[in-house]
C-alpha cells in the first residue's frame, strides 16, 4: 500500500496542503479532483520532491519512503517543460539510465503507434506531441508509483481514451497510480478512488461506486428524514444518505456538491 499521511506544505506562512492523508492499493488509480490552486499539483510534488514537505510521511508498503528511492517514481508534471536542444533519443538514453527496470520493448512501441520522431528536438513537439511523449516515457519506466497531472491535455478524443486504456493497464501490472485531473466524466472510466481536495484539505475522498451508494440527488422541496445535507447542484441538493429517496448521483454532481458544502440547505424543517 502507499500512504500519505498528514501531508503539509506552506508557501511564505500560507498552507497550501494542510494534513492531506491518502491511500492507495496496489493496481488502483486515485484521482484527485478540485479547483485550479487548492494543492492537488502541490500533493504530487510532494510526493515525487519536487518540492519539500513541511511536514508528513509517505509510507510505500510498511516502509517510509525517502528521496534516495526517487527512482521508483515516475511523474508527468502539468508544466511540460523540456530542456532546450534535447531530442527525443536524448530523453530515452536519460530516463532507461535512471530507471533499473526501463521496458525498452514498451517504449518502442509507443514511439511507434504515435508516430513521434525521436530525431525531433521535443521543445519543437506540439502540445499535444509533448503530452504523449511524457506519458509514454512514464509508462515505459516500470515504476512502482506513477504520477500523473492532466495525463489528457491537448489530445484529441481518440487517443484520450487509449491513454486511459494504456494507464489502466499500468495500474493492473500492480502499480500505484494518482492522477491529478479536471475531466471528471473521465475519471469516472477509468480511475478507482477520488480524493477532493479544497483550499488544501481533503474533504471528501472514497471509491467511485461506494461515493454513488452512499449519495442522493433530491429536490430542494423534498423532505428526509435521516442523513447529511453536502451542498447545492445547480438546483439540486446533494445529500449522504441510506434512505430510498432521489436519484444516484453522477460523479461529477457528487464533486460539485462537496465543492459547494458551505451552500448547505435546511431541509429536515
Amino acid at each position: 500500500m502507499l500512504k500519505i499521511e498528514n501531508l503539509k506544505k506552506s508557501f511564505k506562512n500560507k498552507f497550501v496542503l494542510n494534513n492531506v492523508s491518502l491511500e492507495v492499493e496496489e493496481g488502483e488509480i486515485l484521482a484527485l479532483i478540485g479547483p485550479n490552486g487548492f494543492g492537488k499539483t502541490t500533493t504530487l510534488n510532494c510526493i515525487s520532491f519536487v518540492i519539500k514537505k513541511d511536514g508528513g510521511k509517505i509510507i510505500l508498503d510498511d516502509q517510509e519512503f525517502t528521496e534516495e528511492e526517487k527512482y521508483k517514481i515516475s511523474y508527468v508534471p502539468e508544466d511540460r517543460v523540456f530542456f532546450q536542444n534535447l531530442t527525443g533519443k536524448d530523453y530515452q538514453k536519460i530516463w532507461s539510465s535512471i530507471y533499473p527496470e526501463w521496458n525498452e520493448n514498451v517504449f518502442q512501441k509507443f514511439i511507434t503507434k504515435y508516430n513521434l520522431d525521436l530525431n525531433q528536438k521535443v521543445e519543437k513537439y506540439s502540445q499535444g506531441m509533448k503530452t504523449l511523449f511524457l506519458v509514454g516515457l512514464s509508462v515505459s519506466t516500470n515504476a512502482d508509483i506513477l504520477l500523473l497531472d492532466e495525463p489528457t491535455q491537448h489530445l484529441d478524443p481518440t487517443i484520450r481514451l487509449e491513454i486511459m486504456k494504456i494507464i489502466r493497464n499500468y495500474a493492473d501490472l500492480g502499480k500505484y497510480v494518482i492522477i491529478s485531473s479536471h475531466e471528471i466524466f473521465e475519471i469516472e472510466e477509468y480511475a478507482d478512488k477520488i480524493a477532493i481536495i479544497k483550499s488544501g484539505e481533503v474533504i471528501y475522498k472514497d471509491y467511485i461506486d461506494d461515493a454513488k451508494e452512499k449519495h442522493k440527488i433530491i429536490d430542494s422541496e423534498e423532505k428526509i428524514t435521516s442523513g447529511e445535507v453536502i451542498g447545492l447542484v445547480g438546483d439540486k441538493i446533494l445529500i449522504k444518505t441510506d434512505e430510498e429517496i432521489g436519484r444516484y448521483p453522477k460523479l461529477n454532481e457528487i464533486v460539485v456538491g462537496y465543492l459547494n458544502s458551505k451552500n448547505k440547505v435546511d431541509i429536515f424543517k
